[in-house]
């Protein structure tokens, strides 16, 4: 689908749908309007690899735990940080890509956004100095696709805030997931790397929601993690599954149909 008819695809469907909730017209309007410049990528580019479920994911954790700011590895092209740079214009948007070809592209299209800043270099060593000053951050982890993977370090270098990873394993034959050396991107990595976690969260792919989701390529799963937050706004959000990391690995049976928009 090229960019014209994704957008006049959206239009159509919003006048249908008209959502309620003022922030999802907001959301799908910009979502939508946001260039695809990934078009080597697997999935065709596009904010959250076009999957306009995991916006509406991330969006709800932006509200709900009052993030003070984006921190994303993984610039690529810059469709994803346009979107964000966008969607939040009040909140500084930091992200940081390790090609710089890849960054100069970033750099030229977000220049009329003052929020965004595109750094050059190794997530592993900028994560650490991008999250600083900010007391809430949500970080978005998608620099897993080199042979030097920065997961680790990354997810060690967030103590506090909302921890968002791209092309992660939920156990669903829709979604892909990466691997590196036989290390599945995945909760068992999650459990072996942080061993206070007890519980994280993945996105529901069979929750309701809003907007309707034009990606017909490759989607990819996302684990949530939150760090030294309260879990309470994601545990009774049917957008969100649990994924039991301790005292075993217990992940989501996605043969029960999702139960309503709501966890009680």
């Amino acid at each position: 689908m090229t960019d014209a008819n994704a957008t006049s695809a959206a239009s159509e469907v919003r006048s249908r749908l008209c959502p309620q909730e003022p922030e999802h017209n907001t959301l799908l309007r910009t979502f939508y309007s946001v260039p695809r410049a990934g078009q080597d990528l697997s999935d065709g580019g596009g904010p959250f690899g076009f999957d306009i479920t995991t916006a509406l994911q991330v969006d709800h954790l932006m509200r709900a735990y009052g993030c003070d700011g984006v921190v994303e590895s993984g610039t690529h092209c810059g469709d994803t940080a346009e979107y964000l740079a966008r969607m939040y214009p009040a909140l500084p948007i930091r992200t940081c890509e390790i090609d710089s070809t890849y960054a100069a592209v970033a750099k030229y299209r977000l220049r009329d956004l003052p929020n965004a800043e595109v750094h050059v270099g190794d997530s592993a060593l900028l994560v650490p100095e991008l999250v600083r000053g900010l007391d809430r951050p949500l970080v978005f982890l998608d620099a897993h696709w080199r042979d030097n993977w920065p997961l680790r370090a990354e997810l060690a270098a967030v103590d506090r805030g909302v921890v968002v990873i791209d092309d992660f394993d939920i156990g669903h034959p829709r979604f892909g997931y990466d691997h590196y050396d036989g290390v599945v991107c995945g909760p068992k990595l999650i459990r072996d790397t942080l061993d206070s976690t007890a519980r994280m969260y993945v996105g529901n792919p069979l929750a309701d929601y809003p907007l309707p989701c034009l990606q017909v390529g490759r989607r990819s799963g996302t684990g949530y993690l939150l760090r030294d937050l309260d879990d309470a706004a994601v545990a009774r959000k049917a957008w969100f599954a649990p994924v039991l990391l301790r005292p075993r690995l217990v992940t989501p049976d996605w043969n029960v149909p999702a139960m309503g928009e709501e966890r009680a």
